[in-house]
């Protein structure tokens, strides 16, 4: 199901960030979550889960190549993938740039959470 589309930003491609945010106000479901998955990722516990990562490219990341958490950022609960996600970056720089416009996009493999990314737009 699709989880976000949004624009990559300078902030979510910096190697010293090494995240993507997912803001509450442009997600386009929260459904993508169990009830489990909701409490464990309680943002007053900091708990996070391992999310395998399906790439632009098809290339599934399983080793986990992320982590999913909730963040309060500048106020606003937000979803953000990190660890790894700068790996992920860097094995997809031709896809990934500042102003790609990215979906989001959750499944289950073996009930396991895990999301893809696809490009839907190319910055130039």
């Amino acid at each position: 199901m699709l989880v976000i589309q949004k624009q990559l930003s300078a902030s979510d491609l910096a190697g010293y960030q090494n995240r993507l945010t997912m803001p509450y106000s442009q997600l386009q479901t929260l459904d993508f979550l169990t009830p489990d998955e909701c409490t464990h990722l309680d943002t007053r516990c900091y708990h996070e889960i391992d999310v395998p990562l399906l790439g632009p490219t098809l290339k599934l990341y399983e080793q986990p190549m992320t982590k999913l958490v909730r963040w309060m950022v500048n106020s606003t609960e937000t979803f953000v993938l990190r660890t790894g996600w700068n790996n992920f970056v860097l094995e997809n720089k031709n896809d990934l740039k500042i102003g790609s416009k990215i979906q989001v996009w959750s499944f289950r493999k073996n009930q396991q959470l895990c999301f893809a990314i696809a490009v839907v737009e190319r910055a130039d």
